[in-house]
């Protein structure tokens, strides 16, 4: 009797695992993402275990007992859809299912799902995954995880990004400003700087920012002035319910916050500048109301307040129209006390000796955002953004030492003071639309118009003759500049329009066509007006003065006594008032065409060409040169470029696959550098060289990426880049402060490796847990070799024949472990940050046995805590700059002679976040 029951036991086994199975597969898409495939849905066969999620294109592949069965396809926020198949034994069944919003839930709900997932690290990772070219992006998630306040600082979290210390330049494989390029959802930005071809990312606080998309290789739709990387912000758009978000955080300095600090008379708290242009029309009249002398305070915290709100409003089924509007206010006290030490010549000569570098700097900054977007329907789209930016810092430069052309005999020193305010707005309109026409054909049309106010209203300087023989202190003479008021006034115009046509050859659905071809056109016009003055109190003779006393010596008594008189940079003639000016126009058009052709199901080409015309014209006009009547009048420069770009993607499999990206590209040298005008800091000069002449790059880069998991990625890069001509900063030869100006200094070759993990390292949740727990790490490091080989010229003669490229760090490190907890609407996020950047070159010594400059390598440590009590309310608490590392720059002679030396400070900050 056993046996038989035994018998029938494995019979009854048997019957049941060869029951007759077919299979079902397909793809699952988002409906409210215009079709784009929909990775992580839930796909599952109703009243069994049998189920699955797709995968990062949205497929998914289930087999199923034979018969009549319901499939059921879901997503965190969107309709769930339920379907009656039938499945046939050893067939398989497509099934394609979009999901989206529809009658029964709401869109507003469905539509805050979308867009926020495109802010996850998922996502992102999941768009580099599927792209055929090379693209590295940071959200949302991220930046907030890691602390991060503004875009300059994110962009460091990228393989192969540094940032240099007091400067809104972002080296990219050792490539500075110039080798960049900003955009603002694919439209370019002007920059607010006259110095620099870019933008601050600094002034993008990322509570606008959805996410930061890094381009280190190029492709024919980007703009061929780059071989660092063109870096793209993706403004915030309605994401969540209609609601509004309060922020408001406090943070405060271990060397500054509640100690003695200066402030700029004239200035003000809130950061406006009302008085930009100055009053003078006669050199015999002082229409100045404020005092040379500075505001003694005492430095208090730091706040940032930031208030958005979002709505979508439904026109109809396919129809709706949302809006993100953000604006926000913050403002930072910074005090710092080092050295500055300019040259030691090979001959034991030196310059400024400053042993003592006080610098008091308050700065503010105010933003205004609105992002609006009209859905025609599922096929037309059209979206409006617009951007204010207001930015403010008032800097105090205190510098005490020896100065050689002022005081450098025993017991007599010099003592510099310089105020600067300089204030930045910046206006930028877009209008952006896609249209899909049929199933194979895509428009694309974008415009902006871009307007920029770049002030410096009023700033001073004295340098005082401290003689501590006969306790005297003078005011410096000799000089009229030692003494003056300066002013500029920039404005900058730009506008830019773009447009491609997009072919599919089969339907626009990845899996449903092969090809691609597009074809674009851009053009772009910067006219660019700079306008500077100096009114110099030219002191007759070394007069005694009170430092905290100033305007009792310079006023409009003493101008009238003969004690000094006022004078410009053009003297005292009818042309006196006449400012120093540059004007610059630039007008580029290109037009690009790009295959994207999928060769085998595992093997994928991006090949393209773009043409691009550049007209560029400078003109100036300074004391000492004016390009009307000298060098054979304005800067033109007239270029046509060619530049091909080829793309390739191979999948080894589903989680590992290899790319390679060549291309040719070019460097434009900027306004400014052109420009023979001389710029004065208080211990530096830095003038434009008319001489100076494109860049032409090469780049090649061959990348390996595996995606083990979900929003895991592990990857290595080889890079090499050959720039011709290249254009850096040199040192010329001066009596005591630095002087720097640009040449193109010859050729140089880059080459180096790049790794980055994100990963999951330890899960501490339970099959049974209710909630998520785990410990991630996050790594990037760059290791990299320069070379420049310099070409000997009348106006370049450099100290060394080669050098390593300015700004490039040889070795940069990024990393993070993060503990993340989630239970409902309940989050603890624990980040510790560590960033290394080695030693990098930063000016190029030349003539008369002045070496090299070079920055020394810096550590930082953060620390970044998040809880999210629950929908509602939000704490964040920051230490940053634990390690708190000295600053250093040194000359490179044998025993390092230490020009610049500073320490930042720690800063902890506390932070609330409310949604009502």
């Amino acid at each position: 009797m056993k046996k038989i029951l035994f018998i029938a036991f494995l019979s009854l086994c048997n019957l049941a695992f060869s029951q007759s199975k077919g299979t079902v597969t397909g793809t699952v898409t988002d409906k409210e993402m215009s079709g784009e495939a929909l990775p992580f849905a839930n796909v599952f066969i109703k009243g069994t275990s049998i189920g699955g999620t797709t995968d990062m294109d949205g497929k998914y592949t289930l087999s199923v007992p034979a018969g009549n069965q319901t499939i059921v396809f879901s997503f965190v926020g969107y309709q769930t859809i339920e379907k009656q198949i039938v499945i046939k034994e050893n067939k398989t069944l497509i099934v394609n299912q979009e999901l989206g919003a529809n009658e029964g839930v709401a869109l507003d709900e469905v539509k805050i799902n979308a867009t926020v997932s495109r802010e996850k690290e998922t996502a992102l990772l999941l768009e580099q995954r599927k792209a055929t070219v090379i693209k590295e992006s940071i959200g949302a998630q991220e930046l907030s995880k890691k602390g991060v306040s503004d875009a300059a600082t994110a962009t460091t979290k990228v393989a192969g990004i540094s940032k240099q210390e007091g400067s809104n330049k972002v080296y990219v494989r050792g490539l500075g400003d110039r080798y960049n390029t900003t955009t603002l959802n694919g439209l370019p930005l002007p920059s607010n700087d006259p110095r620099f071809k870019n933008i601050s990312l600094e002034l993008f606080g990322t509570d606008m920012i959805q996410n930061i998309g890094v381009s280190k290789t190029f492709s024919a739709n980007l703009s061929g002035d780059v071989s660092g990387a063109n870096i793209d912000l993706a403004s915030k758009e309605h994401s969540g319910n209609s609601s509004i978000n309060i922020g408001f955080s406090s943070s405060a300095n271990t060397q500054t916050t509640g100690k003695s600090f200066k402030t700029i008379d004239g200035a003000n708290w809130f950061g406006i500048a009302n008085n930009t242009k100055h009053k003078v029309t006669s050199l015999n009249i002082l229409p100045f109301t404020d005092n040379f002398t500075p505001n003694n305070t005492h430095a208090a915290l730091n706040t940032n307040l930031s208030i958005s709100g979002s709505k979508r409003f439904d026109i109809n089924e396919d129809s709706s129209l949302s809006m993100f509007l953000v604006g926000s206010f913050g403002n930072k006290y910074n005090f710092r006390n080092g050295t500055s030490i300019n040259y030691l010549r090979n001959d034991g000569s030196t310059g400024n000796r400053f042993t003592s570098a006080k610098q008091y700097n308050y700065e503010t900054s105010k933003m205004l955002m609105g992002n609006f977007i009209y859905k025609i329907n599922n096929n037309h789209k059209v979206s409006y953004n617009s951007l204010f930016i207001h930015s403010n810092n008032q800097n105090i430069q205190d510098y005490f030492g020896k100065k050689p052309d002022v005081a450098d005999s025993e017991g007599v020193f010099a003592n510099i003071v310089l105020q600067t305010e300089n204030q930045n707005r910046l206006f930028v309109n877009q209008l952006l639309s896609e249209h899909k026409f049929g199933e194979s054909i895509d428009l694309n049309l974008g415009a902006t118009y871009n307007m920029v106010n770049n002030d410096e209203p009023n700033r001073k300087k004295n340098i005082f003759v401290v003689n501590k023989n006969d306790n005297t202190i003078k005011f410096a003479s000799g000089a009229a500049r030692n003494n003056s008021r300066y002013y500029h006034n920039l404005t900058e115009d730009d506008f830019a329009a773009k447009t491609s046509l997009i072919k599919y050859f089969g339907t626009r659905i990845k899996d449903e066509h092969k090809a691609k071809i597009t074809l674009g056109y851009e053009f772009r016009n910067t006219v660019r007006d700079f306008r500077a003055i100096y009114f110099d109190y030219d002191l007759a003779a070394p007069t005694e003065v009170d430092p905290n006393n100033i305007s009792q010596v310079l006023n409009q008594q003493s101008l009238d006594n003969g004690v000094f008189r006022l004078k410009t940079g053009f003297g005292f003639g009818d042309n006196a008032l006449d400012p120093f000016t540059y004007d610059a126009d630039k007008m580029t058009n290109a037009a690009y065409a790009m295959l994207d052709y999928q060769i085998t199901d595992k093997f994928f080409m991006n090949i393209g060409a773009r043409y691009e015309n550049i007209w560029m014209d400078v003109a100036w006009k300074t004391n000492l040169t004016n390009s009307t009547t000298d060098n054979g009048g304005p800067k033109k420069l007239r270029d046509n470029y060619i530049l091909p770009s080829l793309n390739l993607k191979y999948d080894i499999n589903d989680d590992n696959l290899l790319r390679l990206s060549a291309s040719k590209t070019y460097t434009y040298p900027q306004f400014k550098e052109v420009a023979p005008f001389v710029y004065e800091g208080v211990d530096y000069q830095e003038e434009g060289n008319e001489n100076l002449q494109p860049s032409t790059n090469y780049n090649l880069d061959f990348k390996w990426e595996m995606f083990p998991n979900r929003g895991e990625l592990i990857s290595a890069t080889i890079f090499g880049k050959y720039i011709e001509d290249g254009i850096n900063r040199i040192e010329l030869n001066a009596a005591s402060d630095n002087f720097f100006s640009f040449n193109n200094t010859g050729n140089t070759t880059i080459y180096g490796a790049e790794i980055e993990l994100r990963k999951q390292i330890l899960n501490l949740s339970k099959n049974n847990d209710e909630h998520d727990q785990n410990i991630k790490l996050g790594l990037n490091a760059t290791y990299m070799n320069t070379n420049q080989t310099f070409n000997v010229t009348n106006q370049f003669n450099p100290t060394n024949s080669e050098e390593p490229t300015e700004g490039a760090a040889p070795f940069l490190l990024n990393t993070d472990i993060s503990y993340n907890y989630k239970k409902d609407n309940k989050e603890t996020i624990a980040t510790l940050i560590f960033n290394y950047q080695g030693e990098k070159l930063y000016s190029i010594g030349s003539v008369n046995g002045l070496q090299s400059i070079y920055q020394k390598s810096i550590p930082t440590l953060d620390f970044v805590f998040k809880r999210q009590f629950n929908k509602k309310l939000g704490l964040k608490i920051n230490a940053k700059n634990l390690l708190n590392p000295s600053y250093e720059m040194y000359r490179d002679v044998p025993n390092k002679l230490v020009t610049k030396s500073f320490k930042r400070g720690i800063d902890f900050s506390l932070g609330l976040s409310y949604k009502l």
